[in-house]
């Protein structure tokens, strides 16, 4: 039975749910003053809006079902991933500085609240009230088009090359034994940043499997769940991925005296796109800035930088 809440496409009622789930946790960790539950919070949070959408619209087609437990997988092997790793490290350097004050750090939870919700868009969206009953309506899209097939192999290819970058990285810092190693073996070798290419690679799939369904209907709503991947890679690209480590990278590894080795690694490895390296140094610096994103705001230029 189909649960209709607040509005036809649980726009409403999953921002109350991640609204209340994100500052519930925000509550634990600003008077606990410490950094463990926040990305368990943002991952565990993707999973339990696809459970609960999944659960309300009650239609179970084949692909809500599959689309939802993607995005169920890839949120608790986050959230649960992000866990274990700041238990064993018991710190997290992103909150140096905000933690102890009151609106820097809500606004950071603000931020999640907005990330999980607009992320999650494609799959609220599929599982919604407006499109679980299409046929209802006599419009009826079958799952197993090119699309939904083009969707499963793109969360596929990207969930196992977030899950294996996150491992390989994890695995390496635990075995460091100077500040001047840097990651550059596995799949680390065809990229500097492969965790996120599967991030937004796998939610370019998840938009591509939600997409017919959702666009089978005379209303525009749907074309919102877009906003899913672009701002995946908005993040990613422009906020606090690339540009919160490419450049600070670079010069904690020339200021160590390691720039050599480094610069080294840059000219041969991809920045995002993985990518033969041994064919990747002998492309033309135009191309790195085009085709493989290597924009010049993330390019650390020892000379200017260090003026």
């Amino acid at each position: 039975m189909t649960v209709r809440v607040l509005d036809d496409y649980y726009l409403g009622i999953t921002a109350i749910i991640t609204i209340a789930y994100q500052m519930s946790f925000f509550v634990i960790a600003w008077f606990c003053q410490f950094d463990k539950v926040t990305d368990f919070a943002g991952g565990s949070n993707f999973a339990i809006l696809a459970l609960i959408t999944l659960t309300f619209g009650g239609t179970y087609h084949d692909g809500q079902i599959v689309a939802s437990v993607f995005v169920i997988t890839w949120g608790f092997r986050l959230g649960l991933f992000c866990l274990y790793r700041i238990l064993k490290t018991g710190h997290d350097s992103r909150f140096d500085g905000r933690r102890e004050n009151f609106a820097s750090f809500l606004g950071f939870w603000i931020f999640q609240i907005i990330w999980v919700w607009i992320v999650s868009l494609p799959v609220t969206l599929v599982n919604s009230p407006r499109v679980s009953t299409m046929e209802l309506d006599g419009r009826d899209v079958k799952f197993g088009s090119a699309t939904d097939i083009l969707g499963i192999v793109l969360w596929v290819i990207g969930f196992l090359c977030e899950t294996i970058a996150d491992a390989q990285k994890f695995r390496f810092r635990q075995n460091r034994k100077s500040s001047k190693e840097f990651m550059k073996s596995g799949i680390w070798a065809w990229s500097r940043h492969p965790n996120y290419f599967g991030e937004i690679v796998l939610w370019w799939g998840i938009f591509l499997l939600c997409l017919e369904p959702t666009l089978s209907g005379n209303t525009k709503v749907p074309w919102l769940s877009i906003a899913s991947p672009i701002f995946t890679m908005i993040i990613l690209l422009g906020l606090s991925g690339l540009p919160f480590n490419e450049r600070p990278t670079a010069e904690k590894q020339y200021t160590s005296g390691n720039w050599d080795n480094y610069s080294a690694y840059l000219k041969r490895t991809s920045i995002l796109i993985p990518f033969p390296p041994v064919i990747y140094e002998k492309f033309p610096q135009w191309v790195k800035s085009t085709i493989f994103l290597e924009f010049p705001i993330y390019r650390y230029t020892p000379q200017n930088d260090m003026a």
